[in-house]
């Protein structure tokens, strides 16, 4: 737990890109939250990034290096 605007949804899409990286599949990650509102905010944030790590190089290697993992960029 911490306040608004501390980085919590961005370190949870970091770790969560992370996992699905490394071949984890998505029904074997969990990650909780209070409302549906902030888990939707989560979803969105995980597929925007992935999305946009897809498209440019530049995304890709930001992913890679906050994920911890080596994407092929």
């Amino acid at each position: 737990m911490a306040s608004a605007g501390t980085g919590k949804t961005f370190t949870l899409t970091n770790k969560l890109a992370g996992l699905l990286a490394r071949g984890v599949a998505p029904e074997r990650v969990l990650a909780a939250t209070f409302t549906r509102q902030a888990a939707g905010e989560i979803r969105e944030r995980l597929l925007t990034r992935i999305a946009s790590a897809a498209e440019d190089k530049a995304a890709a290697a930001d992913l890679s290096e906050h994920a911890g993992v080596s994407l092929d960029t």
